[in-house]
């Protein structure tokens, strides 16, 4: 037979789990989506919230770069 504590201790994970996913649900600033964002647009003006978001300037360089190596390889290793 088990104690209460026992039957405690393994009803809770379940319950933990219900808890942290309702908490990352009711945080709408924290997320994957938002770090993907973050990293690729500059930070909101917050006297000017309507306006859109602008590219990062690194992260448009660094795309170019990853186009330009891919194009650069599947030239010389796809089409020769």
């Amino acid at each position: 037979m088990k104690t209460k504590a026992e039957s405690a201790t393994e009803a809770q994970p379940q319950n933990s789990r219900k808890l942290v996913v309702e908490y990352f649900k009711s945080r709408p600033d924290i997320g994957f989506k938002k770090l993907l964002l973050d990293v690729a647009l500059e930070a909101r003006d917050p006297f000017k919230p309507w306006e859109p978001r602008k590219w990062k300037k690194g992260f448009v360089a660094a795309v170019l770069v990853l186009l330009l190596a891919a194009g650069w390889f599947g030239y010389w290793n796809i089409l020769n």
